[in-house]
């Protein structure tokens, strides 16, 4: 008994559909992993871990080595946020100066210190970033 053409045209389009779809999901799966990879692939922080970093250690009781690295930090994520979010990171990010002074001033209670971590901080509120727990305590 011989098929009628409609019936078998119909068979070879959904068979057709069939093949684009599968190859369709295989294309939006491998682009779906390098979005991941690449775009989304942020470095994990664990809060209450100390910032230190090996070789970072403060020498003499100086404690700008870990000024720097914690203003270092804190400054490179709000910069990467701000500019994701198409904003100049220089609207919102202390200045190199105020970095400077800060660490000179050698601790966290300065005005100078202050000022820096009042910046930072309406950042991270400004873009909804958790606030690191582990602050210099100098």
């Amino acid at each position: 008994m011989a098929e009628d053409p409609s019936i078998t045209r119909l068979t070879r389009l959904v068979k057709l559909t069939l093949a684009i779809n599968a190859a369709m999901m295989l294309v939006n799966g491998a682009l779906g992993y390098f979005l991941l990879i690449y775009v989304v692939n942020e470095p994990a922080t664990v809060e209450g871990v100390s910032i230190g970093a090996a070789g970072t250690e403060a020498t003499n009781g100086d404690p700008r080595a870990d000024m720097r690295e914690f203003f270092k930090r804190t400054n490179s994520l709000l910069e990467r946020t701000a500019r994701r979010h198409g904003t100049n990171p220089m609207d919102v990010c202390p200045t190199t100066e105020e970095f400077d002074a800060a660490v000179e001033s050698r601790t966290m209670h300065s005005p100078e210190s202050e000022l820096v971590l009042q910046k930072l901080r309406e950042g991270y509120d400004y873009y909804n970033l958790t606030w690191p727990v582990a602050v210099p305590q100098r």
